[in-house]
This record gives structure tokens, sequence and C-alpha cells, in this order.
């Protein structure tokens, strides 16, 4: 009696196939460090707009509240620099809100609208907050240091550091006149993030022009998870050999 004994011969991938899964594996871990950069850019910018729409806010509600009270406030005060870098905080930090939800929370409720203004607007949006803060962040040092020089000191920045606003009491200066240079400050470390995140846009396109339009259409519509099939597949295969 004879025994028929089936041998297994290796079905090895071709060079490009082993290639492509792992340029795959490595745009995949590429991607990985990038979304943690935009998440970790995006949190620390919310966190920035939440403080400096705060600190504006409470030296504009505090005015509004005593600004018939005789000798609290400068007669012709100008509260543009105020509205304005409360107004780009607000507007930033719904951004950077959007941009959070869409990367952490992909099948929320509010991920589609999220996803929609942090990712179709992204590039519009974060040309507006680098040029919101820009202005923002200039028109308030500018208006604090022609006060200072002038003597007339009707931006409310300069108004609450001034001795005559520090004998108001109930317009807290002192401390009005710190928040208010921390929301300066703070501005300008948002320009430095804004700066920081087109830096990671770069990145992004420089890595998107490395690919062949197909590796790129293949990129953006399979699922980063689809990488170990790929690289299953890509592993050599065993079949009977007669």
């Amino acid at each position: 009696m004879s025994e028929s004994k089936s041998t297994y011969a290796a079905v090895k991938p071709g060079p490009d196939d082993t290639r492509n899964g792992f340029d795959e594996l490595k745009f995949a871990r590429r991607d990985k460090r990038i979304k943690m950069l935009r998440i970790i850019q995006s949190t620390l910018s919310a966190l920035l707009s939440i403080a400096i729409a705060v600190f504006q806010g409470r030296v504009y509600w505090m005015y509004q509240n005593t600004k018939d009270t005789p000798g609290a406030w400068p007669v012709v005060p100008n509260v543009v620099p105020t509205i304005l870098l409360f107004s780009v905080a607000i507007a930033a930090l719904v951004f950077d809100g959007c941009m959070i939800v869409a990367y952490l929370r992909p099948s929320s409720k509010f991920a589609p609208w999220a996803i929609h203004i942090g990712g179709a607007a992204h590039y519009a949006v974060a040309s507006a907050k680098t040029v919101g803060y820009a202005i923002s962040a200039v028109i308030s040092k500018t208006s604090f240091d022609f006060g200072n020089n002038s003597g007339q000191n009707a931006d409310l920045w300069s108004y609450t550091c001034t001795e005559q606003a520090a004998a108001v009491e109930m317009i807290q200066a002192e401390s009005n006149c710190s928040s208010q240079y921390a929301s300066w400050a703070f501005a300008i470390c948002q320009l430095g993030l804004e700066v920081f995140g087109w830096v990671i846009t770069i990145l992004v396109l420089r890595q998107s022009e490395r690919l062949s339009p197909q590796a790129v259409d293949e990129r953006f519509t399979a699922h980063s998870g689809d990488v170990n099939r790929r690289l299953g597949e890509a592993a050599p295969q065993f079949s009977p050999a007669v």
C-alpha cells in the first residue's frame, strides 16, 4: 500500500504587493502621528480660546454693568479691541471643538457636521484663525501702547492699568489689567499654534505628493484598519502542490 504525501509550496507575493503593503503600513503610522498632533494642537488652542473669551468677556461685562457710573470708565471708551479679540476666540473655539469631535468621536450624532467644518473648511478656517488672531493681537497691543503714550487710555486694557482706574474699586482694575495682558499673550501663543498647524499641513501635503493618484485614492477611501488585512494578504500563502 502506498501512501500519497501532500507537499506544500509557498506562494510568494510579488515585489510590488509586498512593497505596497509595507508602504500602507508606513503611511498609516504616519497618519496616526499626524492625527495626534492635530488633536494636541486643537486641544491647546481650544483651552487658550476659552481663557481669552473668559478674560475679555469678563472685562466687557463689567464695563457694561458700570459704564453709567461717573468716572468709572473713559468718557469715550474704545471697546473694539476687546470685542474683536473676544469674537475671534469664540469662533476659534467652535472650530477647534469641531476638530476634536471629528477626530475623537467620529460616530457621534454631531460628527458629520463637525467633520464638514473640520475637514472641508479646514484651510479656510485655519487661515481665518491665523489672520484673526494676528490682527486682534496687533490692534490690542497698539491701542494699549497708544493709550499709555498719549495718556488718553481710551481702550479698556490700558485704562484698567492706570492709577485712575485702580481708585475705582467696582471695576477691579488690577485684576482686569492682568487678565487682558494674559489674553494678549495667549493670542500670541495661538499664533504659534497656528504656525505649528500649518507645518503639519505642509507635511500632509508633501506626504500626499509622494503617492501616485491611484494610491492616494485607495488610501483615502479605505479604512485605516484595512492595513492589517492588506499585510495579511501580502504574507506568504501556502497551497497544496501535487
